[in-house]
């Protein structure tokens, strides 16, 4: 009898210890500016006073696009090393997004009047879709400078991948005034012939990524395109999220997340992915393991990332 009741004494006594467990599970939260962990409980009365959950987002630059904006942001770990970059698009941006037939499909940055007529036609001589050029700060032992983002509202190429409405997000290495200098022309996507032959070459080994194949899917104003065919969408899977190298004379020049828009407004609360890397990188420096998408419900905002950053040595 002794021994049962013991028995039924601390099989009690274990589950109250699992449930004060539960009440004591901490979640990362930003509270005045600051990263802190918090209870599920205490979270819930911060919210009220501008507290979120996740890193802390420190704002860099904000552009308006549609009826409302999208902004580059970092996020840091606790020791101030870099967790996180990208971009968050707001709410009033993405129900404003500039769609047919009502709008134009692109803002004529990247054209080349193909039939020499005289008159470029914005929607069969222009690529790109509607771009916005935003910054990073200079972060140490972190290679990208900046992003080009793009709204590819019908798509593109290649058809059955990437030819629904989508977001296009190009961290890029390169130097911004050096990739404006892959001019336009009528090669590739718009491109100018010699440098449409500088951005097919492949990266060396062993910088090349292993399994990602040169598309020679070159535009202007950005380079060529390096895609993991057995991934989706190339494999049939629906499309939602990829990642894609970019490439410039030999040299890995961007890193480029792709977000389905569909996807993006059934809002995922969480869906990060695994970025397979090279062998070998150029370059000494903290590089990203994972690319993420959030839809942030306090926020009310879409958040695009890299993160997950971990350092890598270049071969002598």
């Amino acid at each position: 009898m002794f021994h049962r009741l013991s028995t039924w004494i601390l099989g009690v006594a274990l589950l109250g210890m699992a449930g004060c467990s539960d009440d004591g599970e901490t979640v990362d939260a930003c509270v005045d500016g600051k990263a802190k962990k918090v209870s599920e409980k205490e979270l819930s009365k911060l919210l009220k006073d501008g507290a979120y959950r996740g890193m802390c987002d420190l704002m860099e630059n904000r552009v308006s696009f549609g009826d409302g904006y999208v902004q580059s942001i970092v996020q840091k770990n606790p020791d101030g090393s870099v967790k996180a970059i990208g971009v968050t698009v707001d709410q009033a941006a993405m129900d404003t997004l500039p769609m047919l037939p009502n709008l134009p499909t692109n803002d004529g940055q990247t054209c080349w009047d193909t039939n020499n007529d005289g008159v470029t036609d914005p929607e069969k001589e222009c690529n790109g879709g509607h771009e916005r050029v935003l910054w990073f700060p200079k972060m140490k032992d972190v290679p990208f400078q900046w992003i080009m983002f793009n709204w590819q509202g019908r798509g593109h190429g290649p058809i059955g991948a990437f030819d629904k409405g989508h977001f296009d997000l190009h961290f890029f290495m390169q130097d911004f005034v050096k990739r404006n200098f892959i001019r336009t022309g009528p090669c590739g996507v718009y491109t100018d012939c010699n440098d449409y032959a500088k951005a097919i070459k492949d990266p060396p080994a062993p910088f090349y990524p292993t399994g990602f194949e040169n598309q020679k899917g070159v535009s202007a104003r950005m380079g060529n395109h390096l895609a993991d065919i057995a991934e989706s969408p190339f494999n049939g899977e629906p499309f939602t999220q990829a990642f894609v190298y970019g490439a410039y004379d030999g040299h890995i020049t961007y890193f480029e997340t792709v977000v389905e828009g569909g996807f993006a407004k059934s809002k995922p609360a969480e869906d990060c992915r695994v970025i397979k890397a090279p062998p070998a990188m150029e370059v000494s420096g903290l590089y990203p393991t994972r690319y993420c998408f959030r839809y942030r419900e306090d926020r009310g905002d879409y958040l695009m990332t890299l993160e997950d950053f971990e350092y890598r040595t270049a071969p002598n």
